[in-house]
């Protein structure tokens, strides 16, 4: 308790609840309650304030990492021995590696800085982190259980991310004119033969379970902590966004993944992608002119667009959601950049956060130009049909 009784500051905060020490300085922000409701009990046994208001089960689900001791040991906290969680040389009588240098060290970058300083170095870590984060939504490390942990959250906001930025650069390709946007929707089409039967592709399917991952843990998380502060907390903020941006995407997938369109004429590239244009130094990746190429009927989204955006309503209802979605992002990564997860050293998360923030400005403002450019110029032909002019 005397070494406990040490790290009493806000920058530098550890609590013991039943026996067990916390470090709870990455999560003095995000506690519920607030920093002040943990920073009483800095550097003390918080045992039985802690027990009056909190499930049994709450550390193991919310804040597994935290764990750092046990009080009177002076050493970590004990790990399972014999069997699988021995090391494999240590079994067979050698000695194994001692990491504990490493680790050592490890916990040392973590709270201050990493093995490059500066900018760059809060570039590569926020780079690192977040990537590693994507590929675990990909690569699964355990089974999938849904016990309402922040990981599970983090990571499908991550991968959902990189699907925005994606979608965001092929929506680019609504001001290189019909046969490029249209291909371009077109494309998707043709790996519908990767849905197992349904009229979607894989990518589509995935990101679909990334997104109902998301809104159910999201969902759960806010019942069991946030419910019961009121707005005027702020703690709902993300609740409030994210429910709005769901109600959004259902009415952009309504109106432009489901929605009634012309027919438009082009010639898709044999194999999926025209890459000899880059030789050509041009962008057409998506349809070809060649003579004699093989046409076909595809989505008009192109069309659809400018038709939508006709409108001046629904130009500023997605300016709107484009807007929502900013707060969204920017208040979520606040919380994301300090998780343990990412492994960012600490004197790195403002940097991290404010990079994160002009990123999505940067996103947004993409997003944004959509719909004032369908709604300020007018359509241009194909090469193989003409776009009449809009209503």
């Amino acid at each position: 308790m005397a070494e406990v009784g040490k790290h009493n500051t806000k920058s530098d905060c550890w609590v013991v609840v039943d026996g067990q020490v916390l470090d709870v300085t990455s999560f003095l922000s995000e506690h519920p309650g607030g920093e002040l409701a943990i920073l009483t009990f800095a550097g003390k046994d918080a045992t039985e304030e802690f027990n009056m208001i909190h499930p049994p089960d709450v550390i193991g689900k919310y804040a597994p990492d935290s764990v750092i001791g046990m009080v009177g040991s002076g050493a970590p906290a004990p790990a399972a021995s014999g069997g699988l969680a021995e090391p494999l040389l240590a079994k067979s009588g050698h000695q194994g590696k001692d990491w504990s240098k490493s680790e050592k060290n490890r916990e040392l970058r973590m709270k201050g800085e990493g093995k490059i300083g500066g900018w760059i170095g809060a570039i590569l870590y926020m780079v690192l982190g977040f990537l590693k984060e994507v590929l675990f939504t990909i690569v699964p490390q355990k089974n999938v259980v849904f016990n309402g942990d922040r990981v599970g959250l983090t990571r499908s906001a991550m991968f959902l991310f990189v699907f925005i930025i994606i979608h965001a650069v092929g929506n680019l390709h609504v001001f290189l004119g019909p046969d490029d946007f249209n291909g371009y929707g077109y494309f998707y089409v043709r790996l519908y033969w990767t849905g197992f039967g349904m009229k979607a592709n894989i990518v589509e399917e995935y990101i679909l379970l990334a997104a109902l991952l998301h809104v159910v843990v999201a969902l759960k998380r806010t019942w069991d902590i946030s419910m019961n502060y009121s707005v005027a907390s702020g703690k709902l903020n993300l609740a409030f966004s994210g429910v709005t941006l769901l109600t959004f995407m259902m009415i952009h997938l309504y109106q432009f993944r489901f929605g009634d369109t012309h027919p438009y004429v082009l010639c898709p590239p044999p194999y999926l992608l025209n890459l000899k244009t880059l030789l050509a130094l041009r962008l057409n990746l998506f349809w070809v002119d060649d003579p004699g190429c093989k046409e076909v009927a595809v989505r008009d989204i192109y069309r659809m667009e400018f038709e939508v955006f006709q409108s001046l309503g629904w130009v500023l209802f997605y300016l709107a959601a484009v807007i929502i979605f900013s707060t969204h992002m920017c208040l979520g990564w606040q919380k994301v950049v300090p998780a343990p997860a990412l492994e960012i050293p600490k004197k790195y998360h403002g940097r991290a956060i404010h990079m994160g923030y002009i990123f999505t400005i940067f996103i947004a403002l993409v997003y944004a130009s959509f719909p004032f450019y369908c709604h300020i110029f007018s359509m241009s032909g194909g090469s193989l049909s003409g776009e009449p002019a809009t209503p």
